[in-house]
């Protein structure tokens, strides 16, 4: 991936583009529009055109989410909760990686090959940070947590939908909601 300020500045418009119409649905041309270019001029900086951009985006942002919830965890205390706080939060005030249309529809577009290294990634990015806290937790004893691949993806999903929740008008401060979704987990529902 090219590192210039001119790739960057592409990147994010198409970005921007993608994560607002989906890949199948963005051009080039509407990438050149967001940027005042000609599309065919595009091509210098990715010469594989729209695919090598949206593959592109998607490992920039997958290895920013990455470093993003690991550097969380490792601000935060030794502490669970502490560390899911710090990761929703900094989730929270991420544009959403939608799993959902990446898998189902996104993926179909760029060839089976690429599709299996974006999961590869998003799985590196989103998952095993928190698989990694998880297990720590689990081993000092403080949860029993059998699955944590699923506890995971569990909380990954549900700071995906609180994202749904803010968009929709929801009045309820962020940090609150993610409060009571990691006392929920924590908790569980069940009276004790």
């Amino acid at each position: 991936m090219p590192d210039n300020e001119t790739y960057q500045r592409i990147l994010d418009a198409a970005a921007e583009l993608f994560a607002r119409h989906g890949y199948e649905a963005v051009t080039l041309r509407d990438i050149g529009q967001a940027l005042d270019m000609k599309h065919a001029s595009l091509y210098y900086y990715a010469p594989e055109g729209k695919k090598q951009l949206y593959l592109d985006v998607m490992e920039r942002n997958l290895m920013r989410h990455r470093a993003g919830i690991a550097a969380a965890i490792a601000g935060a205390s030794d502490d669970l909760r502490a560390q899911l706080r710090a990761v929703g939060r900094w989730l929270i005030s991420q544009p959403p990686v939608d799993m959902r249309r990446l898998i189902r529809v996104d993926t179909k577009g760029i060839g089976a090959a690429e599709a299996a290294h974006l999961s590869q990634l998003a799985n590196a990015a989103l998952r095993e940070p928190l698989v990694a806290a998880l297990g720590h937790a689990r081993e000092a004893g403080l949860i029993t947590l059998r699955n944590l691949d699923m506890g995971a993806v569990a909380f990954i999903t549900m700071i995906e939908v609180v994202h749904g929740v803010q968009a929709s008008g929801n009045k309820m401060p962020m940090d609150a909601y993610i409060d009571e979704l990691i006392d929920m987990l924590m908790n569980g529902w069940l009276g004790r």
